[in-house]
């Protein structure tokens, strides 16, 4: 009895063993039979191909031996049996033609997609229609292009003669001003004259009338890069403008707008028109227009240092 349980414990170990080893290499095996299993059917295809295209060809060879044997049999050259070999050439040469056309078959068949169901063919004829429907889209895009290009350019055409129309409308204005404003200077230049009031100046204070006056106590002597301006003082000038004159009919820079000379009643200069200025500028006196600081008049030397 012990001998007998030892053999049924060592049988069910064997089992065991063999069913672990069994449901570990399942898995493993699985894609080789599964490959095995592909190359077999691709055997069995290749064998009936073979096998179909060995019967076509004794079938044509049949057929061809067929009518040779009913029509009259050329004469024979006692030469020799050439005229065999020649028959013998064509047929093998429609032999092979035959196969090729037949190989050529089996290859479109083989190239041909999978119409099994859960797949997808790529045909091309779906192909030839996304072609189609791109060079359409393609079309399309192109079309609307070309017209949100000309919409643009007819604004652009339209924002332009309206800012021609804006500028003309513009130099209109501004000669109207110009006309209005040189009026005005005109008629300040008839009721002041520059030499007249420094005659009557020079022989009231004298030419050195500045030097006692409380608007120069802060001068001490000419600086290069600087201008004195009374009741303001030194200041600094750039490099470009200092040592420049200008004359009428220039622009005065803007950096001296600034320095206005505001008591011109004391020194007996004009009354300045509507929108403009007298301004100090080295030891000259400037009228200039509020707006771009055109030069109106002018009074060089106002003191002599």
């Amino acid at each position: 009895m012990t001998d007998r349980g030892d053999k049924d414990i060592e049988m069910k170990r064997t089992l065991l063993v063999f069913s672990a080893l069994t449901a570990f290499m399942a898995p493993a095996i699985a894609p080789a039979v599964a490959q095995a299993q592909q190359a077999e059917a691709r055997q069995d295809r290749g064998d009936r191909r073979t096998e179909a295209r060995t019967q076509r060809r004794e079938q044509r060879r049949e057929d061809r031996q067929q009518p040779r044997t009913e029509r009259p049999q050329p004469p024979q050259d006692p030469g020799g049996r050439r005229p065999d070999r020649r028959e013998d050439r064509r047929d093998d040469r429609q032999d092979r033609r035959e196969d090729r056309r037949d190989d050529r078959q089996d290859r479109r068949e083989d190239r041909r997609p999978d119409t099994r169901p859960g797949t997808r063919p790529d045909t091309r004829q779906d192909r030839r229609e996304d072609r189609r429907d791109d060079r359409q889209d393609r079309r399309e895009d192109r079309r609307d292009d070309r017209g949100e290009r000309r919409e643009d350019r007819r604004e652009w055409r339209g924002d332009r003669r309206d800012d021609r129309a804006d500028r003309r409308q513009d130099r209109r204005e501004d000669r109207f001003e110009n006309r209005r404003d040189r009026r005005d200077y005109r008629e300040f230049r008839r009721g002041w004259n520059r030499d007249n009031w420094r005659n009557d100046w020079n022989r009231r204070y004298g030419s050195d009338w500045w030097r006692n006056h409380h608007s120069f106590r802060s001068y001490s002597g000419v600086r290069v890069g600087f201008y004195f301006a009374p009741n303001y003082g030194y200041y600094s000038v750039p490099r470009q403008y200092w040592g420049q004159r200008w004359s009428e009919g220039d622009y005065l820079p803007s950096i001296f707008w600034r320095y206005q000379l505001t008591d011109y009643r004391t020194y007996g200069l004009g009354f300045p028109p509507q929108g403009t200025r007298w301004v100090y500028v080295d030891n000259h006196v400037y009228l200039i227009d509020d707006y771009d600081g055109y030069i109106i008049e002018v009074v060089y030397d106002f003191w002599r240092w």
